[in-house]
């Protein structure tokens, strides 16, 4: 397959996205494409730097005839994230992404394809190597576990950031250039829990599934149903009919994915199982009517096991409960930039350990308030339970740069030479790691740009082929013209 994609153009870059999906690079483990990165450097004479958290900085000398011009940055992130479709087995940290053309885009056969953030690699490394390109001084900054905490952005000296320009290649948008992102929080909800011992009841492991999922920035207005937060509600809707006792809550992967799978792990009395699962079935029934538009292949499988100990009827139901009532999707628009999301959160993971069920949040907002504000909320909900803790941390400020500078007017002219339009300048509700380099360079003109990749942190992730040639053909241009 990926000879495939290999003949694909600008053939330099495709060539260096089909080496990337044979490098293993969850969040935290960037080690391997790191030395790739550094192997190159190296193969071309470009002096380069890895930081004390492992990002990777890479200086290109200007050309002869651009000595004179100004220093521009090139940025993106070596992490991804990791999704595996359900039933199919994935070693993130061994095994390499199975990527294929499916007419204009490229995907992945059953797991992320990295295209978040590998295409910003290849676009960069191809530029770097191309002997004809006439620029400026350039720096390329990769950066590690942006899916997961910024450690790169948040870690990397300033000194880096001294420069005139930055492209930051890690927006999904071809067409549209961003000049403000989100700011972020990530919520962490304990649910602490008694255990009891049970007799006469029947175990059922429930698990929804084939869900969409999707980015919990790109693909939140998308109204793809969550689906720990739909086990919830089926349970919810049953409670005054039936009674159950919780064993376990898991779904999801990351907490900025939604969720595309959940299984919980009930009790109920024998005599009343046959009578639940039909109520649970048609419940069941009702929630994929609802999501038919969004969700058309979700699934319900039902197991009997063995339960012998659960939590006690009341915590099931303060549980059940408080899932349902915790905040998720789109909380507001932006009242400035049309058809944006200005504040979402996502419950994006729920795990069950010993007497604990850990729910993983992740807020955002183009407004620093608003953010505070869900979170706040959140921890509201938690606090009318005694036995829930909840903390609000890493938290990321929302970026916003001028929309109109020399940067923007020269990319804009580059695009409409490219393409024939300009580009539409908004806002990403995503995080992009701007925010964290506009605070330590004031000076520096910064914006985000990229292709199309449509539902990113999920298997469904692709990347539309042109629009990587757009973006390799604008910033190549533009670096002649800045």
């Amino acid at each position: 397959m990926g000879n495939e994609i290999t003949n694909l153009e600008p053939k330099a870059v495709w060539s260096y996205f089909n080496k990337l999906t044979n490098i293993p690079r969850p969040s935290g483990h960037e080690e391997n494409v790191a030395k790739f990165i550094c192997d190159f450097a190296k193969e071309h004479g470009f002096d380069y730097t890895v930081d004390e958290v492992g990002s990777v900085i890479i200086e290109v000398p200007a050309t002869l005839d651009k000595k004179d011009a100004p220093l521009v940055i090139l940025q993106g992130h070596m992490d991804m994230v990791p999704v595996v479709e359900d039933g199919f087995t994935h070693d993130f940290l061994k095994d390499p992404i199975d990527a294929y053309i499916d007419g204009d885009f490229v995907k992945a056969h059953h797991t992320t394809l990295g295209a978040d953030n590998g295409i910003a690699i290849a676009l960069t490394l191809a530029m770097l190597e191309d002997k004809s390109l006439s620029h400026g001084p350039i720096r390329a900054i990769f950066t590690v576990e942006e899916e997961t905490s910024m450690k790169g952005a948040f870690n990397l000296d300033k000194k880096y950031l001294q420069g005139d320009y930055l492209i930051n290649l890690d927006s999904e948008d071809n067409g549209f250039l961003f000049v403000n992102c989100a700011g972020s929080y990530d919520v962490s909800v304990k649910f602490n829990f008694d255990v009891v011992e049970l007799d006469d009841v029947q175990g059922l492991s429930l698990t929804i599934n084939q869900l969409a999922g999707g980015h919990s920035g790109a693909d939140i207005h998308l109204g793809h149903a969550n689906a720990i937060k739909l086990m919830a509600t089926i349970l919810d809707d049953l409670s005054d009919d039936f009674d159950f006792f919780v064993k376990s809550l898991d779904g999801g992967f990351v907490r900025n994915s939604i969720p595309a799978k959940v299984t919980s792990v009930i009790a109920v009395p024998n005599a009343e199982k046959e009578n639940f699962l039909n109520a649970f079935k048609q419940c069941f029934e009702s929630q994929k009517e609802l999501y038919k538009a969004t969700d058309p292949d979700m699934a319900l499988t039902v197991e009997n096991t063995e339960v012998k100990s659960a939590m006690g009827y009341a915590q099931s139901l303060d549980l059940i409960h408080l899932v349902r009532s915790l905040p998720s999707g789109i909380i507001r628009m932006s009242p400035e930039f049309k058809n944006i999301v200005e504040t979402s959160i996502n419950l994006g993971v729920a795990v069950t350990s010993k007497q604990c069920i850990d729910l993983c949040m992740l807020g955002r907002s183009l407004n620093d308030t608003a953010l505070s504000d869900i979170i706040n909320t959140v921890k509201a909900h938690c606090y009318l339970l005694d036995n829930v803790d909840v903390v609000a941390d890493n938290r990321h400020e929302p970026w916003s740069s001028p929309s109109q500078n020399r940067l923007i007017d020269v990319l804009n002219e580059s695009y409409q030479q490219v393409t024939g339009s300009k580009f539409e300048i908004t806002a990403l509700h995503a995080g992009v790691e701007c925010a964290n380099f506009a605070k330590k360079n004031e000076a520096l003109q910064l914006i985000s740009i990229g292709p199309t990749i449509l539902n990113p942190h999920s298997i469904k992730e692709r990347v539309d082929i042109k629009g990587v040639n757009d973006i390799y053909l604008t910033v190549r241009r533009a670096l002649a013209m800045l």
